[in-house]
């Protein structure tokens, strides 16, 4: 599946077999996040004990790029538990946009494409992770609809 949505921008469906493209935006977003960390080789086991036919992704790719065929962004989704309700729901693993490629409506474009597959899975909610000191993340997101539901805590020892 791939659609067009823009003049320079189409989205295409995923397949398991693309996990080193996942591996690199998984990376990519935590080198940006946190730039003093330097290993993140761990992601790759995260990718191998979590991607399946069941957690799709979708890419984005440009085609006013050199190569029309690297992704830009990505999108990868799964499942969760709504520990109080009991309820299953969409669950953003990840989202990615490129630097040069932000502020052109790809990751709301990405997050409709999510809401979308959660619907036709019978849920009723999307829901994401967010770091704290992700304050454009968060914009976003609230812009989109989403509201602070839990905060994760942790403790180091």
């Amino acid at each position: 599946m791939s659609a067009k949505f823009s003049n320079n921008y189409y989205l295409k469906r995923g397949k398991t077999h693309d996990k080193a493209t996942l591996i690199k935006l998984m990376q990519l977003t935590y080198e940006e996040l946190f730039p003093n960390r330097s290993n993140f080789s761990h992601l790759s086991k995260t990718v191998e004990q979590y991607l399946s036919a069941k957690t799709p992704i979708w890419w984005i790719k440009s085609q006013i790029e050199n190569n029309p065929s690297e992704v830009v962004a990505g999108l990868w989704m799964g499942t969760a538990i709504d520990q109080v309700s009991g309820d299953r729901y969409g669950h953003i693993f990840l989202i990615y946009v490129m630097p040069k490629h932000r502020r052109q409506g790809l990751a709301t474009a990405l997050i409709k494409q999510g809401k979308q597959w959660v619907e036709d899975q019978g849920y009723h909610q999307l829901g994401l992770q967010v770091f704290e000191h992700n304050q454009v993340a968060q914009k976003l997101y609230h812009k989109l609809g989403f509201v602070t539901q839990s905060h994760l805590m942790l403790q180091s020892f």
